[in-house]
């Protein structure tokens, strides 16, 4: 088989202009895992990273309270390689689809000959969609990428040519759509090559801070484990994933730490993955491997954690290991919603967990979502109670978001099948990005108007800051500090100094679109 040119890209990052939401420029990991596969497969590959290239460039979007950030669509067809044959478009947000979707002409009109291949979490979940709304991709790979793109290029390249054969795709043909055989999840992850970051302006990324945690220090992300083995019905997660869990060896995960400190001068890390914690011995395991290697970096697990095997022996591994962050997502503080919307948490063996932490000096954040299309006044209300326990109990940091069904996942799937989602189109997609915005909030809720879920949300926001800092006083003063410094020590003091710079930038912004 000849050696093929591939060129990855994704589309710059799509946000609400007013969005308190942090840690949204990161280095794309799941590019840089494809093409470590593709290039352990021999393939010529490049990596086009807008975000990375273009971090400080702001665009708005025409007619949209929304901007990107990253180089604009122009710029990064300009920067693909003339020899190009295959496109890998990474598409993993849906409220990017609308911007994924117009990169995806582009390319075409500069590459007519090239073959454009699909994938992320948003082409998992609405294939057949999106290859009729932009045809100009020819396939789109569902789930794991990296054995399905391999070997989708490996019969490309062959005489015969037979897309058909290859597990886990989909594609039109003469109008109608071919899905093929299902490709069984990766479980051998440990096989799987280290992301190829020395295709991606790393440094970029490090010298600036961009990364999910906080902290002054070089970050650099992780993945220890993928998939989720639960099924809650506003994730696309089961879609995606299915509903298995699979974790590295601690002694993998840990070897690539100590390459990255000493490659790339890295003292913290940021950890990817979807639930990290679900087996006590893994993270036990874990915690004693970098004690032993004495690697003296901090890591982070800005992921939605499972309480139940952080306990307080984990809990005091995590902080003599160098853990500093951890987040929660309980999502409610109401028994009744997390029952419906099946997250199988215990909300009194989740504080107990978050109390255990706090104890061993680790900063704990939380994610909530408001307007489940279930919840009620009351069950808000029943929220407003759990938050003010946590943060009396010395919790940092909430992000509280509006519910926005995802396709893909179960909730979405009921919504459509009502007729409350009644056209997938690039308004649609669009305000699936409002769930981070404390201007708009569009409500699924049956008894919340839309109005009202924006100002339970910001209620509870303040309701949460408030008990926290009069319970800890300090904390106000180490704030204004920490953002005159631009040195974050919590999630609240990146989301605020991120809203301030867009607050100081914005009559900067130039009037067209990207």
């Amino acid at each position: 088989m000849s050696l093929a040119k591939v060129t990855i890209t994704r589309s710059p990052v799509v946000v609400p202009k007013w969005s308190i939401s942090s840690g949204l420029l990161c280095p794309p990991i799941g590019p840089a895992y494809l093409a470590a596969s593709l290039r352990q497969q021999g393939h010529d590959v490049t990596i086009v990273d807008p975000v990375g290239e273009g971090p400080d460039e702001v665009n708005p979007i025409t007619g949209r309270d929304l901007v990107t950030y990253g180089w604009s669509l122009h710029k990064i067809v300009a920067a693909f390689p003339p020899d190009t044959k295959y496109i890998g478009l990474s598409c993993m947000f849906s409220h990017e689809w609308p911007v994924s979707k117009q990169l995806a002409r582009l390319l075409r009109e500069r590459f007519p000959r090239a073959v454009i291949i699909a994938g992320g979490e948003h082409m998992t979940a609405a294939p057949e969609h999106s290859l009729r709304d932009a045809p100009e991709i020819d396939y789109a790979v569902l789930g794991e990428g990296e054995e399905t793109m391999s070997e989708l290029i490996r019969a490309l390249e062959s005489a015969s040519a037979e897309p058909a054969l290859v597990r886990g795709i989909v594609y039109l043909r003469d109008g109608k759509l071919r899905r093929t055989e299902h490709r069984e999840r990766l479980r051998s992850i440990d096989q799987i090559p280290w992301p190829a970051w020395d295709l991606v302006p790393m440094e970029n990324y490090l010298a600036n801070g961009l990364s999910y945690g906080v902290g002054p220090d070089r970050s650099m992300p992780i993945m220890a484990t993928r998939g989720c083995p639960f099924e809650c019905t506003f994730c696309s997660n089961p879609n995606m994933w299915q509903p298995r869990w699979y974790a590295r060896t601690p002694h993998d995960v840990a070897s690539e730490i100590e390459t990255y400190a000493k490659q790339y001068r890295a003292a913290n890390f940021d950890f990817y993955d979807l639930t990290a914690i679900i087996r006590k011995d893994w993270i036990v395991a874990f915690c004693n491997e970098l004690l032993r290697r004495d690697l003296k970096i901090t890591w982070q697990l800005p992921a939605g954690t499972r309480s139940e095997a952080i306990d307080r022996e984990v809990s005091a591994l995590l902080a003599m290991s160098g853990h500093r962050n951890l987040v929660y997502a309980p999502e409610s503080g109401s028994d009744r919603v997390l029952k419906i919307i099946k997250k199988k948490v215990k909300l009194d063996r989740m504080i107990q967990s978050m109390r255990d932490a706090i104890r061993e000096g680790i900063s704990i954040k939380l994610n909530m979502i408001f307007g489940f299309p279930q919840d009620t006044v009351g069950d808000i209300f029943r929220t407003y109670g759990f938050l003010a326990k946590v943060a009396w109990l010395g919790v940092d940091d909430v992000t509280i978001a509006t519910f926005c069904p995802y396709p893909g996942s179960e909730m979405f799937n009921d919504l459509q099948r009502s007729g409350r989602i009644k056209e997938l189109n690039d308004d649609y997609y669009y305000h699936l990005a409002a769930m981070g915005d404390v201007k708009f909030a569009d409500s699924f809720a049956e008894k919340i108007s839309g109005r009202a879920l924006l100002y339970y949300k910001l209620f509870g926001i303040f309701l949460f800051y408030s008990l926290s800092y009069l319970r800890r006083p300090q904390r106000f003063f180490q704030t204004v500090r920490n953002l005159i410094q631009h040195n974050h020590a919590t999630r609240i003091e990146k989301a605020l100094d991120a809203f301030l710079a867009k607050w100081r930038t914005s009559s900067r912004v130039p009037a067209s679109g990207s």
